[in-house]
C-alpha cells in the first residue's frame, strides 16, 4: 500500500531526457562502428617484417580489443536506459491509473464533506471516526460512512496498490540500469594517447570527423530544439476568466485571462492587496521598455528582445514576489490553447532562465538585473526562433535571422502547485 505523496517524484520524472541519453550512447556506438571497418583494412593490408612485428601485432590486437570493449560498453549502456524509460514510462502510466481512481474516492466521499488534497487519507480519517461519530450520536454521518465503506475501500485498495505497483516498477528498472551502467562502465578500457596519437586516430575515423566538424559549424550540435521543445511545455487551461473582479473591475479594465492565471492573480491582491497589483503591472510595463532599450526589434516577437522581455520580467517579478509565485504565474501565462509549441518552449525556459539571474544576483539594482539578463541572452543563455520555426540558442542568430514557430503544438506537463504553507 502506497499513498499519492510516495510517488511524486515518479510524476516528476522526465522520460524523455533519458532517452536522450540513451540516444547518445547509441550514436557513440555507431561512431565505433564507422571505424571499425578502417582497423579491419589496416589488419588486413599490413604486412610487418623484422623485429617490429610482435610489438605491431599486439598493438593492433589491442586497438581491435579496444574499440569492441567501447562498443560493447556503450551498447549496453544505451540498452540500459532503453529499459529504464520503458520502465518510467509504465510506472508514470501505474501512477496516473492510481490518480484516477483516487479521484473517484475522492468524489465518492465528497458526498459526506471535502475530502482534502489527499482523497486516500482523508478517507481513512474518516473511516477510524466511524465509531466515535456514532457513540457522539451523529447517526447520520456514521451510517453514511457505513453505507459508503465497501466501495470506498474497494478505491482506496486498488489506488494504494496501483501506486505501489509503480513505486515496484521504478525501483526495481533504477536498480537493474544502475549495475547495467556500472557493468557497461567496466568494459570501457583506460585509454589514454598524446595529441598526436589521438589526431592521427581522428584524422582516421570518418565519423569523427564530421563529428568535430558539426560541433564546430553546426548550431543543432548544442541540440536546443528536442531537450527544450519536450521539456518545456505545460498543459493547457481551456478555461477563461476574467480579472479584475468588482468592484476593482469598475475603474480597471478587466482582462480576459486563463482561468489559473486569473486565480494566481487573485491571490496576489489577497495577499499583496492593490499595491501588489499595481507593482505587478509596473514590472510588466518596465519590462517591455527595458527590453526595447536593449535590443530594438521590429516585432517583439520570437527574437532576442522577446528572450529578454521574458528573462527580466521573470528577474523582476521574483525580486518583488518571490521565486514560486513567479513560476506559478507566469507558468499560467502560457497555457492558452493553441499556443505553438516552439513558442510555448521558448517562453518557459527564458521564463527560467529569469528566475535562475535573480536567485544568483540577491539584492541588486534593476539595472544590474537588465544587465546580467542582457548576458545571458547574448552569451547565449536563453532561446530563440529561428526561420525554420524551431529553437536556438541566442548567441547563434542575429535579430534579422529569427523566425517563427510552426503552428504545432506538444503534450504538455501540469502547471506548478503552490507550496504548502505559502
Amino acid at each position: 500500500m502506497a499513498y499519492r505523496a510516495e510517488v511524486r517524484y515518479i510524476e516528476a520524472m522526465k522520460p524523455h531526457l533519458v532517452d536522450m541519453a540513451a540516444e547518445d550512447f547509441k550514436r557513440v556506438v555507431r561512431l565505433i562502428e564507422s571505424a571499425l571497418p578502417t582497423l579491419e583494412r589496416v589488419k588486413r593490408g599490413t604486412r610487418w617484417a623484422g623485429t617490429g612485428k610482435e610489438l605491431f601485432d599486439r598493438r593492433l590486437k589491442e586497438a581491435d580489443l579496444m574499440m569492441e570493449a567501447l562498443r560493447d560498453g556503450y551498447r549496453k549502456a544505451g540498452r540500459a536506459l532503453d529499459d529504464y524509460v520503458d520502465a518510467q514510462t509504465e510506472a508514470q502510466r501505474l501512477v496516473g491509473e492510481g490518480v484516477r481512481v483516487e479521484s473517484a474516492l475522492g468524489s465518492l466521499v465528497g458526498q459526506i464533506g471535502d475530502p482534502g488534497p489527499e482523497p486516500m487519507k482523508g478517507w481513512e480519517y474518516l473511516r477510524a471516526r466511524h465509531a466515535e461519530l456514532a457513540r457522539a450520536g451523529e447517526t447520520g454521518i456514521a451510517e453514511q460512512i457505513r453505507q459508503m465503506q465497501p466501495e470506498a475501500d474497494r478505491l482506496f485498495n486498488q489506488a494504494g496498490d496501483f501506486y505501489q505497483r509503480a513505486i515496484r516498477t521504478e525501483t526495481a528498472a533504477r536498480g537493474l540500469a544502475g549495475a547495467a551502467l556500472g557493468a557497461a562502465r567496466g568494459n570501457l578500457p583506460d585509454f589514454l594517447a598524446n595529441s598526436g596519437d589521438a589526431q592521427a586516430i581522428i584524422g582516421a575515423v570518418s565519423g569523427l570527423q564530421q563529428e568535430i566538424h558539426q560541433a564546430a559549424t553546426d548550431p543543432n550540435a548544442r541540440r536546443p530544439g528536442a531537450a527544450v521543445m519536450a521539456e518545456y511545455q505545460v498543459v493547457e487551461d481551456p478555461n477563461r476568466d476574467k480579472f479584475p473582479d468588482p468592484p476593482l473591475s469598475w475603474v480597471v479594465d478587466q482582462r480576459q485571462l486563463t482561468a489559473s492565471e486569473a486565480e494566481i492573480l487573485r491571490e496576489l491582491q489577497r495577499t499583496r492587496g492593490l499595491l501588489g497589483l499595481q507593482k505587478f503591472k509596473d514590472i510588466h510595463d518596465e519590462a517591455f521598455a527595458v527590453a526595447d532599450a536593449r535590443f530594438a526589434s521590429p516585432d517583439r516577437n520570437d527574437d532576442h528582445n522577446d528572450a529578454f522581455r521574458h528573462a527580466y520580467w521573470n528577474a523582476r517579478l521574483t525580486q518583488e514576489f518571490g521565486e514560486e509565485w513567479t513560476a506559478r504565474y507566469t507558468t499560467a501565462h502560457e497555457t492558452i490553447p493553441g499556443n505553438p509549441a516552439a513558442r510555448e518552449a521558448m517562453d518557459l525556459y527564458n521564463n527560467e532562465v529569469g528566475r535562475a539571474v535573480a536567485l544568483a544576483n540577491p539584492g541588486v539594482s534593476p539595472e544590474v538585473l537588465a544587465d546580467r539578463v542582457q548576458e545571458a541572452v547574448q552569451q547565449g543563455r536563453t532561446v530563440v526562433i529561428g526561420r525554420d520555426g524551431k529553437l536556438d540558442y541566442s548567441d547563434q542568430l542575429t535579430i534579422p535571422d529569427t523566425g517563427q514557430p510552426a503552428n504545432t503544438t506538444l503534450p504538455g506537463h501540469p502547471q506548478p502547485q503552490k507550496k504548502t504553507g505559502s
